[in-house]
């Protein structure tokens, strides 16, 4: 008896291990979006952020496993058809010899010639029933991805569902605490702006003394993602919640650029490229995930200008200068977000660089330059917040 108790705890224990497929998650979440509450928005967000990553995990792999399998069928199908073809050749010269000796009356050479057919036609059918085996596990594997896209798509529906409800929830602001060695260290040294190194490579240089004899203000704003489209605006999501900056969706790991020339304040990766969920309040600021900030000079005026919700692959540092349209980062889906895009704000400034990069540093890198995080379109004595969107051009 103790035995059989045994076995029947060792098969509930076996049951519960068993993992439920991903239809059965994803329809329990779709489930619960428009009904859930505000204090659990952020954990059905989570398990949606959870099961995606683990879809794109199968989903990359698979890919990965589908390339191979791709140039060995290709090479099987080829194989399969130079056989077929020599069979259909061979058969149609024995077939025009056969006619040639009927009246010879010949037993054996009919015999060698139906000997010789059957081991091409065994050779041809070989490779078409490896050719067929392989073809059709390459089949069921491209459903396979396409379902995996099915199932991204529907827990990307779920999030924008969650980020319209609770939009109030997807703010950025300044509680928590920066990384003081991803901060410009300071003014000494500083040049004027537009200095570069007389070395430049990728149009990045490091802030030198002197090597200010390049005039480095651009003309014009640079689209800040490639490929992107806005997918919210200043100063409020769809739903009436509060929203300071501009949202542009894009792919995971788009080219993120400088928008024009500049020098980088802060620039801080410190979580997952793709672990952003509704409620996740990781990176500086707080929910910003991987971000980036900087001050850029266009038409004589100095901005700054703050990208949130980064990938981890940030390529430069702070107190380096840049190039307008350089590649400073890819874009992501960190901190608080609900999928892929980079968040983007833009301060127009009241004072000269250093004075800027002194408060920066004093005010333990404030992104917002005094304007705080609760009201739009805020000023303070060194900048106004404004709307991205009457500056930047391509967007």
């Amino acid at each position: 008896m103790k035995c059989i108790s045994l076995f029947v705890c060792f098969f509930i224990g076996l049951q519960s291990m068993i993992v439920p497929s991903y239809e059965v998650l994803i329809s329990n979440i779709e489930s619960k979006v428009d009904t859930i509450h505000e204090d659990r928005a952020s954990f059905l967000s989570l398990k949606c952020r959870d099961i995606a990553m683990d879809v794109t995990s199968k989903k990359t792999d698979l890919r990965i496993e589908m390339d191979k399998q791709e140039k060995f069928v290709d090479e099987l199908e080829r194989r399969y058809k130079q056989k077929k073809n020599y069979y259909e050749l061979k058969k149609m010269e024995y077939g025009l010899e056969l006619q040639a000796i009927q009246r010879n009356n010949s037993i054996l050479y009919p015999y060698k010639i139906q000997k010789n057919m059957t081991l091409y036609f065994d050779e041809y059918r070989n490779v078409e029933l490896e050719y067929l085996k392989y073809k059709k596990q390459f089949d069921k594997n491209k459903n396979t991805l396409l379902l995996y896209d099915e199932y991204l798509e529907r827990l990307s529906n779920c999030q924008s569902r969650l980020l319209k409800r609770f939009s109030h929830l997807a703010q950025i602001n300044e509680s928590g605490q920066h990384n003081e060695d991803s901060m410009i260290s300071g003014t000494e040294h500083l040049p004027d702006f537009g200095g570069y190194e007389s070395w430049q490579q990728n149009g990045m240089s490091c802030l030198v003394d002197g090597n200010y004899e390049i005039d480095s203000y651009s003309s014009f704003w640079q689209n800040p993602v490639e490929n992107g489209t806005i997918s919210a605006g200043c100063w409020s999501y769809p739903d009436g919640g509060l929203h300071l900056g501009l949202d542009i969706a894009s792919a995971m790991y788009s080219d993120v650029l400088a928008v024009a020339n500049g020098i980088i304040l802060y620039a801080h990766a410190p979580v997952d490229s793709n672990n952003g969920y509704l409620g996740n309040w990781c990176g500086w600021p707080n929910g910003g995930g991987n971000t980036i900030c900087m001050v850029v000079a266009v038409n004589d005026r100095l901005y700054a200008i703050s990208y949130a919700h980064l990938s981890n692959e940030i390529y430069v540092t702070s107190g380096q200068q840049v190039s307008q349209g350089t590649v400073i980062a890819k874009s992501g889906n960190s901190g608080n977000s609900t999928g892929p895009h980079t968040h983007v704000e833009v301060f127009e400034l009241k004072q000269d660089l250093n004075s800027i990069v002194e408060y920066f540093r004093n005010s333990g890198a404030d992104f917002s330059f005094g304007c705080g995080y609760s009201e739009a379109a805020t000023c303070s004595g060194y900048a106004c917040r404004i709307d991205p969107e009457t500056v930047l051009e391509g967007v």
